[in-house]
């Protein structure tokens, strides 16, 4: 098996702007620790991000304080945002490693409200599940029902949000169904101890100050949470590492100390459920490599949690939507067990190839034997590799050109829909969902008869023709990204080109001297022109206006 590291943070930042340096929170490598590999995933939940009217109209023509912070550190280091999804005061932000991009398949965002009966959103969960590597994940942010007293209305959010949670991807269409979910927020669970025999706040905070050695388990027998989650009535599909670290609720603004108006509770929990057994010759596993708070950040009443998970993928495939499997109850939730097929090994075999490569891959062990799929090297059934591979773009793409061309492979598996569309993306983008221009395939790619298809391989050779008003206005370096869209709601990155260059007009490399006379020689050379492809002919080159082509790659930040 190769692994994926998912880096979780979960904070109720009661509506505060980050007032603190957030590096620390993500838990970077140290100069005690510089060999410790990056997470593939950062997934942020934050609660009770500040959402007034006038908030919220500002989020919604400027990123909030809280992306855009998070943004400045992490897509420096090459993440981007995968998705974010925001309701009311709830936010979660996915932010991956720019190789696994390509991978995403079937990205989707959903939300439901607990408010006031199901009407308002200050409480309630959103969420983003996708696939990565032939596995479903499915990521939950919650802000549950508040009050020591209202532990029922805490049980009923959860109900109501397994219910209501529906997805449009079949065999996943329930929170619960995913190979691994992760379910992180301020869940608001409190102690509850005995009528008669519950303590003051001040003899909580008197019993947290003699713990040793992190062990409070004392205290955590009458935690609410993990009471439901043995009951079965909330939460009892997941699990939760050992709690090592004090109540992260509710302490005074700007300090360490417990605000004695509330009883102290772990109310900000991440916890996981991985279908282990939804596969045929495969275990799936989530390791966790930390759970632990950070109690230096004081903008909040609350102090942030941390995990960190490496969860099992299986190595070098990724997975189409699978139609129509069987499903086989398990406990409380419904799973599809797949088969899986011993594939023929060829010396010269390239048709597969690996796609994770990196420092926290485990691949196939010393031995060279495939771990994920036991010593037989069986790997997973109904598994496709779906890309499209750009064309390398050497020509310059010059503002207002009459008709822009270039062309995409498609391997075989690539299903067309009619919403598939092509996005214009600055070269260092940082958020999937920051497209500068856009084109549906249906419109720039030419007829039928231009499509090329190889008799060997399946693949489809599409020529591009994007026509005037397609693209961009302002001179510099773009990609073109490929999504697969079957709905409004889901979508899929299947290929990213190499930069390339818009230019303006004006901007040509190529001039004339009009006081130049035409060459007497008679040895048949082609006369120069103001067309002339600048490759061939550098007469009249502007230095000046060729650096400024390549401004952004001499920047040093």
């Amino acid at each position: 098996m190769d692994t994926l590291r998912f880096y979780f943070v979960t904070w109720n930042v009661a509506t505060k702007s980050p007032g603190q340096d957030l590096n620390s929170l993500l838990d970077f490598p140290s100069q005690y620790n510089k060999n410790k590999p990056l997470p593939d995933f950062y997934v942020i939940g934050l609660q009770e991000v500040k959402s007034q009217p006038q908030n919220m109209l500002m989020d919604s023509l400027f990123t909030d304080s809280w992306t855009s912070t998070f943004s400045r550190i992490l897509c420096k280091l090459g993440y981007i945002i995968v998705k974010s999804t925001r309701l009311q005061g709830l936010l979660l932000l996915v932010y991956g490693q720019m190789r696994h991009v390509v991978h995403l398949r079937d990205i989707e965002a959903q939300y439901t409200k607990t408010g006031l009966g199901g009407m308002w959103g200050n409480k309630g969960a959103v969420s983003v599940r996708f696939n990565i590597y032939g596995c479903s994940v499915c990521l939950v942010n919650s802000h549950l029902t508040a009050h020591e007293h209202l532990l029922a209305d805490r049980i009923t959010d959860y109900n109501t949000i397994i219910k209501q949670h529906e997805y449009h991807v079949s065999e996943t269409s329930n929170i619960l169904y995913h190979d691994y979910v992760f379910w992180l927020g301020d869940l608001n669970f409190r102690t509850d101890h005995p009528v008669g025999s519950s303590p003051t706040s001040e003899e909580i905070v008197e019993a947290l100050s003699t713990v040793e050695k992190d062990k409070y388990s004392n205290l955590l027998r009458h935690d609410q949470l993990m009471a439901v989650m043995e009951s079965g009535e909330a939460f009892s599909e997941f699990t939760e590492p050992e709690i090592r670290f004090p109540p992260t609720y509710k302490f005074s603004g700007g300090d360490d100390v417990y605000d004695l108006k509330r009883k102290p509770s772990w109310t900000d929990r991440i916890l996981c459920k991985v279908n282990a057994n939804n596969y045929e010759n495969v275990t799936l596993r989530a390791d966790v490599l930390t759970y632990n708070h950070v109690p230096h950040y004081t903008v909040s009443d609350h102090k942030p949690v941390v995990a960190a998970y490496n969860i099992k993928i299986p190595h070098g495939f990724t997975r189409s939507v699978v139609n129509e499997m069987p499903k086989i109850k398990l406990g409380r939730s419904s799973i599809r067990m797949r088969s899986a097929i011993v594939l023929p090994v060829t010396d010269g075999d390239q048709d597969v190839a690996t796609p994770y490569e990196g420092a926290n891959a485990n691949v196939d062990g010393v031995d060279g034997v495939a771990v994920s799929a036991g010593s037989d090297g069986q790997v997973f059934s109904n598994y496709t590799v779906k890309t499209v591979e750009f064309a390398p773009i050497s020509r310059i793409w010059y503002i207002g050109d009459v008709d822009f061309r270039t062309q995409c492979t498609l391997s075989r598996d690539v299903e067309i829909n009619p919403n598939d569309w092509i996005g214009i993306y600055d070269a260092e983008f940082q958020n999937l969902d920051d497209y500068i221009a856009y084109e549906y395939l249906a419109k720039v790619s030419l007829p039928q008869a231009a499509t090329v298809e190889s008799a060997t391989t399946g693949q489809r050779t599409i020529t591009l023709s994007f026509p005037v008003g397609s693209g961009v206005r302002t001179p510099g370096f773009y990609r073109f990204i490929y999504f697969s869209q079957p709905n409004n709601d889901v979508r899929s990155v299947l290929g990213i080109s190499d930069p390339f260059e818009v230019s303006s007009k004006e901007d040509r490399l190529v001039s004339i001297d009009p006081c130049e006379q035409p060459s007497s020689s008679t040895s048949g050379a082609k006369p120069r022109t103001a067309t002339t492809d600048i490759f061939t002919d550098f007469t009249g080159l502007d230095v000046a206006k060729l650096s400024r082509h390549f401004s952004n790659d001499l920047n040093i930040d």
